[in-house]
């Protein structure tokens, strides 16, 4: 079963712009790796908090992403630009009214 998450990271004040720049660095690594279906940052609309939303395909998929050089690589870049550790939160689906809107669609890995 596919994994979502929701991590929340809470930039210093004027600093989101430089977190999303961070995502922009790796992201295209992490994309390329085993079980990554989607990886896609979200800018607080005149504020500094950037939402990840994530899925990948295993646990096993994600807690290799948890383990790898990208997210290392992107710790080390925002080191100095957040206000807190991030959180991170692990999501189960629940589907509600119109199948095609009340639930995120379903990925799927690479051939």
């Amino acid at each position: 079963m596919a994994v979502t998450v929701v991590a929340v990271l809470t930039a210093k004040p004027g600093m989101g712009p430089a977190v999303i720049e961070s995502f922009r660095e790796v992201s295209p690594r992490v994309h390329d790796e085993p079980g990554c279906e989607l990886y896609a940052a979200h800018l607080e609309q005149d504020g500094d908090t950037v939402v990840m939303v994530e899925r990948w395909t295993t646990r096993a998929d994600l807690d290799a992403h948890a383990a790898g050089a990208p997210l290392a690589r992107l710790n080390e870049l925002n080191a100095d630009l957040l206000e807190r550790p991030y959180d991170v939160w692990f999501l189960d689906p629940v589907p509600l009214g119109d199948p095609a809107k009340g639930a995120m669609p379903a990925g799927s890995a690479p051939a």
